[in-house]
């Protein structure tokens, strides 16, 4: 009677080891997982901040071009190189 005891508890506690193992696996699995979207969480949140700040410089970019006469006069001689009357150019050779 003793060795059948022996081996039920043996067999018995066998499986709570491979049930045990098995939980490990699960939460390490869990675990990654968790770390895995939290860093996909982190640049989602990243990538919206940015995304926001841009929104801002051109909503400012875009408010200064209504409403500043001057603002509106630097920005077309930028990007067309307008020259206005009485003023000298000097062209430099690279």
């Amino acid at each position: 009677m003793k060795i059948g005891r022996k081996i039920v508890l043996t067999f018995i506690l066998g499986i709570l080891s491979f049930i045990n193992i098995k939980l490990v696996k699960s939460l390490i699995d869990t675990r990654n997982e968790e770390i895995r979207l939290s860093k996909r969480l982190n640049d989602a949140f990243e990538k919206r901040q940015a995304t926001e700040n841009q929104f801002i410089l051109k909503q400012d970019h875009m408010r200064k071009m209504l409403t500043d006469k001057d603002f509106m006069k630097q920005v077309t001689r930028q990007k067309t190189g307008y020259i206005e009357n009485k003023e000298t150019v000097f062209k430099f050779e690279d």
